[in-house]
């Protein structure tokens, strides 16, 4: 008895640990508490650059991107790099339930979402993703973070998806994203996916470029690593205050995707109008 007593403190400890760190994973997540945790955490494992810019797109519930559909899913295993499962059923899901036949993706690295959603479009789809070479590192545009560099040094682009029926879908397109000549694909896409250099630059110009890739069609974009990689999130939360064509962007709860729905398309920018954002910047800076 003596022995359980001498233990008992230190268990509860630890339990309650593992509780708050299972809600500042999951709920905590979407709390401007629970993001400071994480921000604080990050700062700590990883260094300055991480996860230390404000969180200003508006949270939308994760249960709104999950599908009834059947879903597709190939290479469970992630790595380094990957969007976690819970993204890329997101991801999937956004296409099967579109029924995506035009796909732009932006940042090719080992092909695992390439795959996933060549898999889930319908068979006439066509995938083009478009990658930055390691022979064109040193010549790039824009600096391109030294912790990214590693996405780039690799001996092939989309070895995930090479000899998989998914591969008759897929396009490879190689380039750097901030000089490639995007004419063939302007206004054409339904779906693009923004996954390539996470520096502030980079994004500015690939969200651009993904934009007018949806033209006037009804299309969906997506992001990857908002709230992990400062320069994602420096550049959505720019595009969303001052862009009107960015207004509806959103924050996917618990997960580092952001979205943008182009059903209804640009009309605050047709209109020339930049009150929302400018209403959005004012509110901001109430709170």
């Amino acid at each position: 008895m003596t022995a359980f007593r001498g233990i008992r403190r230190p268990l509860f400890l630890y339990l309650g640990a593992l509780i708050g760190a299972a809600h500042a994973f999951t709920i905590g997540v979407t709390r401007s508490r629970g993001r400071l945790l994480l921000r604080e955490m990050s700062e700590y494992l990883f260094g300055k650059g991480f996860g230390n810019e404000p969180h200003l797109l508006p949270v939308t519930r994760l249960a709104e991107y999950r599908s009834p559909l059947s879903l597709r899913i190939h290479a469970f295993q992630s790595a380094d790099g990957n969007v976690t499962l819970e993204e890329l059923v997101v991801l999937i899901a956004a296409v099967a339930q579109r029924k995506a036949e035009r796909l732009f993706e932006f940042g090719t690295f080992d092909g695992r979402t390439t795959l996933n959603l060549a898999a889930n479009a319908g068979p006439e789809a066509e995938v083009w993703t478009l990658d930055l070479p390691q022979t064109h590192l040193a010549d790039a545009r824009f600096a391109i973070d030294s912790r990214e560099a590693k996405y780039v040094l690799k001996s092939v682009s989309g070895s995930r998806f090479a000899n998989t029926p998914e591969a008759m879908k897929i396009k490879q397109l190689y380039g750097d994203s901030a000089t490639f000549d995007y004419g063939p694909y302007v206004g054409k896409m339904d779906f693009v996916f923004v996954d390539a250099s996470h520096a502030y630059e980079y994004v500015m110009n690939d969200s651009r470029k993904a934009l007018s890739l949806i033209g006037r069609r009804n299309g969906v974009i997506f992001w990857h690593d908002y709230s992990a990689w400062d320069g994602v999130t420096r550049a959505l939360n720019e595009l969303y205050e001052s862009d009107p064509a960015f207004a509806d962007l959103q924050w996917i709860e618990a997960t580092t995707l952001a979205v943008l729905d182009c059903a209804a398309p640009h009309k605050e920018a047709e209109a020339g109008t930049k009150v929302g954002a400018h209403s959005r910047a004012e509110t901001h800076a109430q709170t």
